[in-house]
């Protein structure tokens, strides 16, 4: 199998070419390149050492497939692009390109993870500073846990890769290890991404503890482990490193997160750093796929391949939600004065509808070269992806503080009917809610937040995540989900009318439906890498760890 390896020194770009039929996630640096060996001679190479980590590996996960699977497959979005389409109806196969791109990109992230892993502790001279050292082994780490958190949700079991030479010679017969000791795995890459990353420094694009803390409060929370969620995620509110634009950094609104002048704001957590002019594969792709037209990139595309479901608008509709509903989705006639300012603003056509539901998507689209400062381009733009934003921290305190209470064990699912009205849960929950213009609640269950999760971070990658998670950690069966799912309005309007939008006529839809089996909430290993490790798709071996 081709292998294909791109590696950043600094800012710049070094594609290497590797013959031979090894896995992508035993990919490493040549060992005669100038990245192992005599590149991390100085504290500023060690510093940039880390800056590939943000960009390139993230590319093919970022462009397409991330949405794929998480609006698509979560029914906050739907397409008649035929390479996806089959994430909105649950009939992925193997062979899926995308499922591919899934993969290789955040295996490539822990590949390039495990190289500066691997190779900076002996290549560095003592003449760089330890704690510098440090804190580029716990960039690394939390990059890695990242990347494997992600896959963890997606494919279930999966192979976990530390020393990459130490298995290149048996990589046929790799096994892939179980969920519960990834999980392990991804916890320990944080609790050193926290002990040794450098704090306070999210706003230069790098990870700091607090961000390393953040993930972890995530991870903690999809583990129903309520009390380190909540220790974690209080870390972060104490440390006073992040905020929320609109309520605590004022002048700012919920729109302002999706602007690229707004890259590294302090909500930024964690982000993926895309430069639009750097070449293909270092800018960010979706404006591409999502904007409507070329209108607003002015750049030759805008496809719009994307667009949300009824449900996703019936959902904001709703919630009386338009702050984030705008910020969000696009609606026949509504204007956005920052794209194609030069024109004086953008209207959505009254007859826009290239997914058939008469609307279409606005964030991530950021408009033309123009109106970004010249930071945009063809298929590509400079705006970051939010992998964790500070908002997240908040649900996640308000959930844990509710899950403690509730304590429905681990496996056993969330229950969906307990309710919390404690002070510290309800501050952080409604100052969600007061940045999107809604009255505070008095108390509030898991269905309220994770209601409120969709919305706040609809088309961010997120909700299908939080479906998976509704029947308990590491569930079998997602009987609560497949109920969510089995409702949602995933149809289309081909009538050509737009009176939903402003009468709630709803038999003017086309209606659609799907159902879900609980194995459909795993999705299948490549068939590709199947082929080439059949231990891939046969039982998890525990994990031998260290």
């Amino acid at each position: 199998m081709k292998k294909y390896i791109k590696y950043m020194i600094g800012m710049a770009a070094l594609a290497t070419v590797v013959a031979g039929c090894k896995k992508d996630f035993f990919n490493r640096p040549p060992e005669n390149q100038s990245t192992v060996g005599t590149y991390y001679q100085t504290t500023s190479q060690v510093q940039a050492s880390t800056n590939a980590l943000y960009a390139a590996p993230w590319f093919g996960y970022n462009t397409k497939v991330s949405w794929s699977i998480s609006e698509l497959m979560s029914g906050n979005g739907r397409t008649y692009s035929s390479d996806v389409v089959n994430f909105g109806n649950f009939s992925v196969a193997n062979g899926n390109f995308e499922l591919s791109a899934a993969w290789n990109s955040l295996f490539t992230v822990i590949a390039q993870s495990n190289a500066l892993l691997n190779n900076l502790p002996a290549a560095a001279p003592a003449s760089v500073p330890a704690p510098v050292i440090n804190n580029a082994l716990g960039e690394a780490r939390v990059m890695r846990a990242a990347a494997y958190f992600y896959l963890v949700r997606i494919f279930g079991n999966v192979p976990l890769v530390e020393n990459p030479t130490a298995e290149a010679s048996n990589f046929q017969t790799v096994p892939t290890n179980p969920v519960t000791d990834v999980y392990k795995f991804i916890i320990r890459d944080l609790k050193f991404g926290e002990a040794n990353c450098t704090p306070m420094v999210a706003s230069t694009g790098h990870v700091s503890s607090g961000s390393a803390s953040a993930l972890l409060s995530k991870v903690y929370l999809y583990m129903q482990d309520y009390a380190d969620a909540r220790t974690e995620a209080e870390k972060v509110i104490n440390s006073g490193e992040f905020g929320l634009l609109g309520v605590d950094i004022a002048g700012l609104s919920y729109g302002d997160l999706f602007k690229i002048a707004n890259n590294n704001n302090r909500e930024s957590i964690i982000a993926m750093q895309w430069l639009a002019n750097a070449g293909y594969g270092f800018g960010n792709g979706m404006q591409s796929s999502l904007a409507y037209n070329s209108t607003i990139t002015q750049t030759g595309d805008g496809y719009g391949v994307l667009a949300p479901t009824f449900d996703l608008v019936d959902a904001f509709h709703a919630a009386g939600d338009t702050i984030r509903r705008h910020a969000t989705i696009m609606l026949p006639g509504e204007f956005y004065p920052e794209l194609n300012q030069a024109g004086g603003g953008f209207t959505l056509p009254e007859n826009a509808s290239s997914q058939g539901t008469h609307a279409q998507i606005k964030k991530y689209v950021t408009g033309s070269p123009a109106d970004n400062n010249g930071k945009s381009a063809f298929q590509s733009t400079g705006m970051n992806t939010y992998i964790m934003r500070y908002a997240d921290v908040y649900l996640i305190e308000a959930e844990a503080i509710l899950g403690a209470s509730a304590n429905p064990g681990v496996g056993h699912g969330l229950d969906t009917n307990a309710t919390t009205s404690d002070p510290t849960a309800l501050k952080y929950f409604n100052l969600i809610r007061q940045r999107a213009g809604l009255a505070p609640k008095a108390s509030i269950t898991f269905r309220d937040i994770i209601k409120e999760r969709r919305l706040e971070f609809a088309i961010e990658g997120d909700y299908w995540y939080d479906l998976g998670r509704l029947d308990g950690f590491n569930a079998s069966s997602h009987p609560v989900a497949i109920s969510i799912i089995s409702k949602q309005n995933r149809g289309d309007s081909s009538q050509g009318t737009v009176a939903y939008f402003y009468t709630g006529d709803y038999t003017r839809y086309y209606d659609d439906y799907f159902t879900p089996t609980s194995s459909q909430f795993v999705l299948p290993v490549p068939a590709t890498e199947a082929a080439a490790d059949p231990n891939l798709i046969k039982a998890p071996v525990p994990y031998v760890f260290n």
